[in-house]
């Protein structure tokens, strides 16, 4: 089902889409500037009695049909009638030059007005994107072709020390080898500083890029809005002229005021003719040497860089979850009391842009996780992220990986940026966390990249007894997203807390896993085969019925798939914001931000 766009925001995307979007602002501006002239060559005819009148309609007529919309088709037909008002009287003329094109003028002059400072922030936008993605690209290089040379320098290393042929090593090339490492590995850490602190930068460009855009996009519509409705009013300027003339342009006049004007549906019309489509949004991530296991590089090395780089993305989760927490106190505390001075608006900003940054980390960490897997020879971690992720190459074999960021992971920020009414899909919808325990390795290197903090087990005896009861459970378990946020600020706050970075461990996923369980031991619902029998064994009473806004399809043996429009009967609300259901002589679970309930 292809679904029709109403909104710039929407229609207007990619990466020529704001150029688009100002190429038919200028066609709009041209077309008053035209109609301007029209309009006094038509009031100069009336001042004339009709010498030029008939060149004018024909004039007319061609811009009308070169235009879109119901809008033009009603100039269009304006033009029609200019030749039936040959004989228009000079009050008529005076009429038209004070009533129509004195305020075309104006209006011209202040689209141009308010269209600049919106274009001139969203070309630095632009400009800012481009510079910091050139930067991201020169230091991700630089960071390939030092590891690159120090693995050649190692392998050399190893050779000189064996020596050749009998020969006992050369110590002073042994020296020149080793000196070589070091100035290498000095110019790596700069360089590896320097990538880190760029491709943090090159996001948060991105994001003043997409922030500005959209907010361009919501401006010009504003703007383009008022320029119609303005067209709209001298339109039934012009009819109310004509009713006041004699008798024989009353017919005249009730084509004037029969004409269909819709400015909606010109705005509808403009997405669908000159829109370029929604915007793909696609986050850049970390993409470390050590990584692909395709290069060069001594399996050791290789371990220790990866871990190194996880120990790195850890601290940067856990400092984007300490600077949320800090902001959404400061929300929760500017709502509480309001005399407290805060920008709202600015600190939901800042909240979209630090979850943003998570996303980057957590992203990269569950790559470096994978890796750390395939070369433990353990199985991989399983995540939907992962799955949205795309790695491109350049001639030099410089990896590029980057992931489609979501409707639902950008909810925030369009909400924030945009003075539009919202588009009602899926994206909008929060949908209940569903965790899966299939993260966790046989030993070894161990982790989980959605974690939030990394915590030591062993020193909370409570967490670990309360949740060694459900262990083999068949059944992915269910954590809302507030009860994340709340295990995840208990593991923080509580005895197991990190005490400094190098204690940061790789395995909170098994705490969170066990708090989960601990939450589901202490439900009337039991995940074993045996109570599964037992549910349907008891009789099902059925509460209201509910209707599919959207599609979702069934990840789990005790969901059901659902079709947008398909009635669903309601058998339980469930208070992690999933509901039981049944659907063609099927029950199951089913998200209830996906469906409008029945009263």
């Amino acid at each position: 089902m292809v679904v029709e766009h109403t909104e710039f925001r929407h229609s207007f995307g990619g990466a020529n889409g704001f150029e688009e979007l100002k190429k038919y602002m200028r066609m709009g501006n041209d077309f008053c500037k035209e109609l301007t002239g029209v309009l006094t060559e038509r009031a100069d005819t009336e001042l004339a009695y009709a010498k030029n009148l008939n060149k004018t309609s024909l004039r007319l007529q061609k811009l009308a049909k070169d235009f879109h919309g119901n809008l033009s088709d009603a100039w269009l037909q304006v033009s029609i009638q200019f030749d039936a008002e040959a004989e228009m009287h000079r009050s008529l003329g005076l009429t038209l030059h004070e009533e129509l094109i004195k305020p075309m003028k104006i209006l011209v002059e202040n689209n141009n007005k308010s269209r600049k400072p919106v274009e001139i922030k969203v070309d630095k936008a632009v400009r800012n994107f481009a510079d910091k993605k050139a930067e991201d690209y020169k230091y991700r290089s630089r960071c390939f072709q030092l590891v690159k040379e120090i693995e050649k320098c190692m392998y050399s290393l190893d050779e000189a020390q064996k020596g050749v042929a009998g020969k006992p090593p050369n110590s002073k090339e042994i020296q020149k080898i080793e000196a070589q490492i070091s100035k290498s590995r000095e110019q790596l850490d700069k360089s590896e500083s320097k990538f880190h602190k760029a491709c943090s930068s090159f996001e948060l460009a991105r994001q003043d890029w997409q922030t500005e855009t959209l907010d361009a996009c919501n401006q010009m519509q504003l703007i383009e809005s008022d320029r119609l409705s303005q067209l709209e009013q001298l339109i039934k300027k012009i009819s109310l002229q004509m009713s006041l003339m004699s008798k024989k342009m009353l017919k005249i006049s009730d084509v004037y005021e029969h004409l269909d004007l819709n400015v909606q549906q010109d705005i509808r019309l403009a997405c669908k003719k000159y829109g370029t489509g929604p915007t793909e949004h696609m986050m850049h991530l970390y993409d470390i040497y050590a990584e692909n296991t395709k290069n060069m590089m001594n399996k050791d090395r290789r371990i220790e860089s990866l871990r190194k780089w996880a120990h790195m993305f850890q601290t940067d989760v856990a400092a984007q979850v300490k600077a949320r927490q800090g902001l959404e106190k400061v929300k929760l505390f500017s709502k509480e009391n309001p005399n407290f001075n805060s920008n709202e608006a600015d600190v939901d900003l800042k909240l979209e842009s630090v979850r943003l940054l998570q996303i980057l980390y957590e992203t990269s960490l569950l790559k470096i996780e994978s890796a750390l897997a395939e070369l433990n020879q353990q199985s991989k971690p399983v995540s939907e992220m992962l799955s949205r992720t795309s790695t491109t190459y350049d001639r030099q074999g410089v990896p590029c990986t980057s992931i489609r960021l979501d409707e639902c992971e950008l909810a925030v920020n369009t909400s924030v940026a945009s003075a539009a009414s919202p588009t009602i899909s899926p994206g909008n919808c929060h949908t209940p966390i569903r965790m899966a325990m299939a993260n966790q390795y046989d030993g070894g290197y161990t982790g989980g990249a959605e974690s939030v903090v990394s915590t030591n087990l062993s020193s909370s005896s409570t967490l670990s007894s309360s949740s060694s009861s459900l262990t083999n459970n068949r059944h992915s378990y269910i954590l809302t997203a507030a009860q994340f946020e709340k295990a995840s600020h208990a593991l923080y706050t509580a005895n197991v807390a990190v005490k400094n970075v190098d204690s940061f461990q790789l395995n909170t996923y098994d705490s969170i896993n066990k708090l989960n369980e601990n939450h589901y031991n202490n439900s009337n619902r039991s995940l074993t085969d045996d109570d599964d029998s037992d549910w349907d064994d008891e009789p099902v009473k059925l509460i209201s019925k509910c209707t599919a806004k959207f599609d979702f399809k069934s990840s789990h043996d005790d969901e059901i798939t659902i079709r947008a429009g398909d009635q669903i009967e309601i058998l339980e609300k469930r208070d992690d914001g999933w509901w039981r259901g049944k659907l063609d002589d099927k029950i199951g679970l089913f998200p209830s931000t996906y469906v409008n309930e029945i009263i």
